[in-house]
């Protein structure tokens, strides 16, 4: 690099990450844009975090057709469900599948969506067979799942990825805005605060006492305060973004079943079907077993005639 190169202007951001920059800034408080160069200084946490969540929404496996025929074929969906009415039932239930099966019939016929799932073990006990002798009574586990959700759909697999993408991104920064949210109820509280034990002081009543928490009050206060300058926000940020796994991940898991879903081994060595899934931790520290699902919505349609609704959603 030459003399002259220092002076050069750095090259424009491209319009895509301005968009996620200002989308971090929104979210969390518009007052960051006071910080001189808060753009460039985001420029590079911003297309780190982006990444991460690409390659999250890349590693959620599918996408599995969902359907009833899918039950008797895929032993992943006959592992997820307890019988091929359920999924007719998780179709008809869904708010998701309501909210939007008009508009993706009319364009593919049928859609790409996050199933949310908890994951469960049952412990008991049952029959085994080794070798010519059946055993009774042996101590197994049985997987299961519960609370099927479906969620953002979309036409197709590429379209689903890259929207789950920017609802991963756009989680992180909940997440963050949400603890500045709690900064600044609690600055609040302390300023409630500090008004009584003021008034306290003022009213002759054990002033000494008074006194110490009004000092005990204004240090927290300004602890507070110096939290919610925009140049502490702006640092927080880039903190956060440069570091999303602890608040965002995706684990592999894998875990092998035969056809009653009973637990025959865990990992790649288990008798059976091994199924492989995600398990998505999000900013509420719940997990969430995800895999994409195909649906035809022709089936879903059918599906939504049949039972009443029931809601539910994912929080990312």
């Amino acid at each position: 690099m030459g003399l002259f190169d220092w002076f050069k202007p750095p090259p424009p951001i491209d319009a895509a990450t301005q968009a996620l920059i200002e989308r971090a800034v929104v979210t969390v408080d518009p007052m960051i844009r006071q910080v001189v160069g808060y753009e460039r200084k985001l420029l590079p946490v911003v297309r780190r975090a982006m990444t991460y969540c690409d390659d999250i929404a890349a590693r959620i496996p599918g996408p599995f057709e969902i359907s009833r025929a899918a039950f008797a074929a895929d032993p992943m969906v006959h592992a997820l469900f307890g019988s091929a009415d359920q999924i007719e039932e998780m179709l008809a239930r869904s708010q998701c599948v309501r909210d939007h099966l008009l508009e993706l019939s009319l364009t593919t016929g049928q859609c790409c969506a996050l199933l949310g799932m908890r994951h469960r073990e049952k412990s008991g006990f049952g029959a085994e067979l080794a070798g010519e002798i059946v055993r009774k009574d042996v101590p197994q586990k049985t997987l299961y799942f519960s609370d099927h959700t479906l969620a953002e759909p979309s036409p197709d697999l590429a379209a689903a990825r890259r929207r789950l993408s920017n609802l991963l991104y756009d989680g992180l920064l909940k997440g963050f805005a949400a603890h500045v949210a709690e900064v600044r109820l609690e600055r609040d509280e302390l300023h409630r605060d500090h008004a009584m034990a003021h008034a306290c002081v003022r009213s002759g009543r054990n002033p000494e006492m008074h006194t110490r928490r009004l000092e005990t009050l204004r240090t927290q206060l300004r602890a507070t305060a110096d939290a919610l300058q925009p140049e502490r926000l702006l640092d927080i940020l880039l903190a956060s973004l440069a570091d999303p796994e602890p608040h965002l991940r995706l684990d592999p898991v894998s875990i092998s079943v035969d056809h009653a879903g009973v637990i025959t081994g865990v990992g790649h060595d288990g008798a059976g079907e091994t199924l492989h899934f995600g398990e998505l931790t999000t900013r509420e520290q719940r997990r969430w077993v995800v895999i994409l699902a195909s649906i035809e919505c022709e089936e879903a349609r059918r599906a939504l005639e049949r039972f009443e609704t029931s809601r539910r959603y994912i929080v990312i």
